[in-house]
């Protein structure tokens, strides 16, 4: 099912033995633009943290009532490693939280590191292979990936191949396969001025995560004749 990100931070997050608080930011990843990370708004419940649930730990979510279900109970999560608020999430905060969790470490291939099993006739010939694994595998682990906010790319520069289309205004997520699939574009200076554009994010050519522009294909032209939604929450009607 489909989902806007500005949706979901309206809803709240129970644990399995009550509410956390809700939504207040997702991170996702600036590769596969996967959801890595919802952020839970606990001040009441936790003031001081900053509390991080993969996707991993989430059961359901509830569209009628406007909520999301974790697995965990409060408990597990207070005793979670900590996370300090305005402190960037660097690797070895994320290593700490799968590890205490068991959550996969979506960095590393699916297999293995991407190892396929080899035969072996000696033991000398195996412990030569197990080291090898062993580089093979901590090299995986240091494949490139930058966490972003959802809240922070709102706003970004959004540019077709001959001049600006507008500007970010929300994401599409899928929450089968936990990723973002759609970028919506709030217009500017087109015909239809102030209406929303939906961009596949196959078709996202560039991003410039420091100045805040994204580059997608097609003119403006182009874009002019696509379908426009007034209201941002018609579009999942349509996907």
């Amino acid at each position: 099912m489909y989902h806007l990100t500005s949706t979901l931070k309206k809803y709240n997050i129970y644990a399995t033995d009550g509410e956390m608080g809700k939504v207040h930011d997702l991170y996702f990843d600036d590769s596969k633009w996967g959801l890595r990370y919802a952020v839970v708004d606990s001040r009441k419940w936790l003031p001081g943290r900053r509390v991080l649930l993969s996707p991993a730990t989430f059961d359901s979510i509830n569209i009628e009532e406007e909520f999301v279900k974790a697995n965990e109970d409060k408990e597990t999560i207070r005793n979670s490693p900590n996370v300090p608020e305005g402190q960037p999430i660097t690797k070895e905060v994320e290593k700490s939280l799968t590890g205490y969790y068991g959550w996969g470490r979506y960095w590393t291939d699916s297999m293995v590191g991407g190892v396929q099993p080899r035969p072996y006739n000696d033991v000398r010939n195996e412990a030569l292979a197990k080291d090898q694994l062993q580089q093979e595998l901590n090299l995986n682990e240091e494949k490139h990936h930058d966490l972003r906010s959802a809240d922070e790319t709102m706003d970004y520069k959004v540019h077709a191949d001959d001049g600006k289309l507008g500007h970010a205004a929300d994401f599409v997520l899928d929450d089968h396969y936990w990723r973002m699939r759609y970028m919506v574009v709030k217009g500017e200076g087109l015909q239809n001025e102030g209406n929303y554009y939906v961009i596949d994010l196959q078709d996202i050519e560039s991003v410039d995560w420091f100045e805040g522009d994204i580059y997608v294909k097609g003119s403006l032209d182009s874009f002019k004749q696509k379908k426009h939604y007034q209201y941002k929450e018609d579009i999942l009607a349509d996907l």
